[in-house]
C-alpha cells in the first residue's frame, strides 16, 4: 500500500509561501503568545548592519513550552492540539490558532531561528531550546531525513515562565513605510479589553532605528511610534491608564469610535434574528429600540451562528465635525477640516473579530468588504460610504459559526456562511440609513443658507455712492444727493413689499411645511393600526380553535391590540398639539391668571417630570394676570416644557432643573422657561422654529413651530434668549389692562 512521502520543502510552502506577508507573519507569532496565556508581548527590530543581518525577537510571559510540548507539538506541521482544546492552559482564553501552521510563518521573516522556552515542571522548570535553518528545507530530501538541534536542561528557579523567538538574516527590508504598516496592523490587532483578566498588551521596540542608520532604516524609530501613539492617545479619553501612557514602547490602540454621530449596538443570534439599538448620537442622544426577523435559510445556505454588531457612523459635512470633535473634547481649530476628516478616515473600516482579534484585513481603511461604496454610489445623499463607518463585528470559532479563515490569514473564505454574514450587516444598514436619513432632514443638515434681505437694506441706502459724490464741487453734489436720496427711497419701499410678500410666502410654506409632517406622521400612526385590524379580522375565526394555529392567533392577538392602542395614542398626540393652529373658532379673548394656568400644564405634565426625575423652580407673579386665549399659553409651554424633560433625559445631571419666571415689560409679560440640560448649538438657533426642524430621535419637528403659532393667536411670541446660559425660552404674552 502506497504512502504520501512529504518533502522537506513542505514546511517552507506552508511558512513563508502561503503567509500573504511580514505583518501577517509577525501577528501570528503575537496570537501564539496569547494562546499561551501570556499577559503581553514584547516585539523588538533590529535591521542589518555592518555588523550582521539583523534580527527580530518575539517574547512572551505564557506558560511557556515543555521538551515535549516543542517536540511533538511546535514541530508538528497541522497538529490538532488547538482544535481540540479550544481553550487556553488557564482556562481563560479561547484559543486564535486551529490550523497548526502559524508556527512557521517565521520563515517568512529570516532565514534563522532560535527559539527558548522555560516551563513548569513539576517541582522545578524546564529550560529547552531549539535552532533551526529555514534553508535545509529547501532540499528535496524528506521531513524525516532531517534533524534538529534541539535540547532541554531542568533548573530549580527562574525568573519567569515563556517563549523567546530569535528570528536572524532577515527576509524583509523594514524601512519606514513597512514599520509604519506595521504599526497600523498591531494598533487594530485586538479590540479594547473591557475584561482586566484578558488583558494582552503589546509592546514594539524600535530603539535601533535611528537617522545615524544606513538608508532605508534612517529613521528614528522611537519618535514613529510615539507620534502615532500621541494621536491615538489625543483620541482616548483622559482616564485612560497612566502607567501605560508613560511607556514608549506600548502600541495604543485608536479608539475613535468611543465618539460618533450615529450608534448601532447589538446583536443576531444563531437564526439571524437582530437585537439592538440605534442611538442618534449628535441628536438626543437616546437608544432606538431596532429589532430585524432573520432572514430564511436558503436551501444549502450555512448559517454564520450569534454575531455581535457595534458600528459607528459619522458625518463629514465641515459643521458635523467641528460638533464632533468638541465631544471629544478637542479643538477644530487644532486639527484643520482636512486633518480632522484624515483622522475619522484613519479608523474608519468594520472589522470582524474573533476572541477579540481582528481577522485580516477586515476593518482596515481600503477594505470595503461590505461592498459600501458601490452602494453609496447609487444614492450618495442617504447610503453610508465606507468612510463613514467603523468599528466590529464579532463572530464565533470556526465550528460555531461556520466562517473559516484562510490558511494564508487574508480574509475568511467566501462560503454561503459569509455570504449571509454579508446580508445580515446590509440589512442593517439599510434601516439605520433611512433613520439616519430622516433625521438629517428634520435637523437640516446640509440645508442651503437662507437669504436674508438685511444685505439688500444695506445696499439700497446706497452710501458709498453719496461719499463719491462728497468729493465733487459742492455746485455738482445737491442735484446729485437729491436724485440719491429718491433712488434710495424707492428701493426702501420695494424692499418693504419684498419683504411682507416673503413673509407672507413663508407663512403658507410653514403651514405648507405642517400640513405635509401631519400628514406623513399620520400615516406613521395609521399603517399599524390597518396591519393589526386586518389581522384582527382574518384570525378571529381561530380564535377559540383548539390547534397549533388557533394557539399561535392567540399568542400574537395582544400584539395586535398593542399596535392599535399605540396608534391611536400617537394620532391623539398628533391632533392635540395641532389644536392652538386650527382655525376653529374659540369665542373672545379673556382674562386669565398666569400662574393658574402654568400650574394646569405642569399638572399635564406631572407624570412625566417625575418619572424623568426633573424638578421644576416656579418663580412667577401670583397677581399676574394675561390676557388672550389660555389655550395658547398652555399648549406652548407644554410644547417647550415637554422638549425640556425629553433632552434633560438624554444627559447624566444628576440635578435635571426647569425654572419658570416671570416679568412685566410695559404691556406685556415675559415668561421665560429654562432647562439646564444641552444648549442648541448655534448653528440651529435660527431654524428650530421651522416646522419640520427636529434633532430628536422620533421628533416630528412641530412642536416649537406650533408653540410659536400658539403664542402668536393670543397677539403674543416666542423666542430662543441667546444670551442665557442655560437653554431659555421665552414667551412673550399680552398683560390684562
Amino acid at each position: 500500500m502506497a504512502k504520501l512521502k512529504p518533502r522537506a520543502r513542505l514546511i517552507r510552502t506552508i511558512g513563508d509561501k502561503l503567509i500573504s506577508g511580514p505583518e501577517a507573519a509577525i501577528i501570528e507569532l503575537v496570537k501564539n503568545s496569547y494562546d499561551a496565556d501570556s499577559p503581553s508581548v514584547e516585539i523588538s527590530i533590529d535591521p542589518p548592519s555592518e555588523s550582521h543581518s539583523g534580527k527580530i525577537i518575539v517574547k512572551d510571559f505564557g506558560h511557556g513550552m515543555t521538551y515535549d510540548n516543542i517536540l511533538n507539538d511546535w514541530l508538528e506541521p497541522a497538529t490538532d492540539t488547538k482544535t481540540k482544546n479550544t481553550l487556553s492552559k488557564s482556562g481563560k482564553r479561547t484559543v486564535l490558532g486551529a490550523k497548526g501552521v502559524g508556527r512557521f510563518a517565521s520563515a517568512s521573516l529570516g532565514k534563522k531561528i532560535k527559539l527558548t522556552s522555560t516551563a513548569r515542571l513539576h517541582s522545578g522548570y524546564e529550560k529547552s531550546s531549539l535552532k533551526l535553518d529555514w534553508s535545509i528545507f529547501e532540499s528535496n530530501t524528506y521531513l524525516d531525513d532531517i534533524d534538529i538541534d534541539i535540547n532541554r536542561t531542568e533548573v530549580s528557579s527562574a525568573d519567569n515562565t515563556g517563549v523567546s523567538i530569535e528570528i536572524t538574516e532577515l527576509s524583509t527590508i523594514w524601512d519606514e513605510k513597512k514599520v509604519r504598516k506595521l504599526v497600523r496592523e498591531l494598533r487594530r490587532l485586538a479590540t479594547p479589553q473591557h475584561d482586566e483578566t484578558a488583558q494582552f498588551d503589546i509592546y514594539l521596540d524600535l530603539k535601533h532605528f535611528s537617522k545615524g542608520n544606513p538608508a532605508p532604516y534612517n529613521f528614528n524609530g522611537p519618535q514613529l511610534l510615539f507620534e502615532t501613539n500621541r494621536i491615538a492617545e489625543v483620541i482616548e479619553d483622559s482616564n485612560a491608564d497612566n502607567t501605560k501612557k508613560t511607556s514608549n514602547t506600548l502600541i495604543t490602540p485608536y479608539r475613535i469610535s468611543k465618539e460618533s454621530d450615529y450608534h448601532l449596538q447589538g446583536s443576531f443570534d444563531a437564526d439571524g434574528k437582530f437585537t439592538g439599538t440605534f442611538t442618534i448620537v449628535r441628536g438626543d442622544n437616546l437608544p432606538i429600540p431596532l429589532n430585524l426577523d432573520a432572514p430564511p435559510l436558503e436551501i444549502g445556505e450555512l448559517p454564520c451562528g450569534p454575531i455581535g454588531v457595534d458600528l459607528r457612523l459619522y458625518d463629514l459635512e465641515k459643521e458635523s465635525i467641528e460638533k464632533l470633535l468638541e465631544r471629544m473634547g478637542l479643538n477644530f481649530s487644532d486639527f484643520g477640516l482636512r486633518n480632522a476628516r484624515a483622522m475619522i478616515s484613519e479608523n474608519t473600516g468594520i472589522g470582524i473579530y474573533r476572541t477579540g482579534f481582528r481577522i485580516r484585513p477586515y476593518g482596515e481603511p481600503d477594505n470595503d468588504w461590505l461592498k459600501l461604496e458601490n452602494r453609496r454610489v447609487q444614492n450618495p445623499s442617504k447610503r453610508i460610504g465606507h468612510g463613514q463607518i467603523s468599528g466590529t463585528i464579532n463572530v464565533g470559532s470556526e465550528s460555531e459559526s461556520n466562517l473559516i479563515e484562510r490558511s494564508s490569514r487574508e480574509g475568511l473564505e467566501t462560503n454561503s456562511a459569509f455570504e449571509r454574514l454579508v446580508t445580515l450587516i446590509t440589512n442593517v444598514l439599510l434601516k439605520i440609513e433611512q433613520k439616519r436619513f430622516d433625521f438629517r432632514a428634520k435637523a437640516g443638515i446640509s440645508r442651503k443658507p437662507v437669504k436674508r434681505i438685511e444685505k439688500a437694506r444695506e445696499l439700497s441706502s446706497l452710501d458709498s455712492i453719496t461719499r463719491a459724490v462728497r468729493n465733487l464741487p459742492e455746485e455738482a453734489q445737491k442735484p446729485l444727493l437729491l436724485k440719491i436720496e429718491k433712488e434710495s427711497q424707492i428701493l426702501t419701499k420695494t424692499l418693504d413689499e419684498i419683504e411682507a410678500y416673503q413673509r407672507l410666502l413663508e407663512s403658507r410654506a410653514a403651514l405648507g411645511m405642517v400640513v405635509a409632517q401631519v400628514v406623513h406622521d399620520g400615516r406613521t400612526y395609521l399603517e399599524p393600526i390597518n396591519s393589526s385590524a386586518k389581522s384582527i379580522i382574518k384570525n378571529a375565526p381561530y380564535v377559540l380553535e383548539d390547534s397549533p394555529k388557533g394557539e399561535l392567533v392567540r399568542k400574537f392577538y395582544p400584539t395586535y391590540g398593542q399596535a392599535v392602542l399605540d396608534g391611536s395614542k400617537g394620532l391623539s398626540s398628533l391632533f392635540k398639539s395641532l389644536d392652538p393652529i386650527s382655525g376653529r373658532r374659540r369665542g373672545r379673548p379673556v382674562e386669565f391668571s398666569a400662574i393658574e394656568s402654568i400650574n394646569n400644564t405642569l399638572n399635564l405634565l406631572a407624570e412625566a417630570l417625575i418619572m424623568s426625575s426633573v424638578n421644576v423652580e416656579l418663580e412667577v407673579d401670583e397677581h399676574l394676570k394675561l390676557y388672550g386665549y389660555p389655550g395658547d399659553l398652555q399648549s406652548a409651554m407644554v410644547n417647550i416644557i415637554h422638549n425640556a424633560i425629553h433632552w434633560l433625559k438624554s444627559t447624566e445631571n444628576n440635578k435635571k432643573i426647569v425654572e419658570i419666571s416671570s416679568k412685566v415689560e410695559g404691556d406685556m409679560a415675559k415668561i421665560s422657561i429654562s432647562n439646564n440640560g444641552p444648549l442648541i448649538d448655534e448653528q440651529d438657533q435660527n431654524a428650530i422654529f421651522d416646522a419640520g426642524f427636529s434633532l430628536k430621535s422620533d421628533g416630528h419637528g412641530l412642536g416649537l413651530s406650533i408653540a410659536k403659532e400658539a403664542c402668536k393667536n393670543s397677539n403674543g411670541d416666542l423666542s430662543l434668549d441667546e444670551d442665557s446660559i442655560d437653554t431659555c425660552f421665552v414667551i412673550t404674552y399680552p398683560i390684562s389692562q
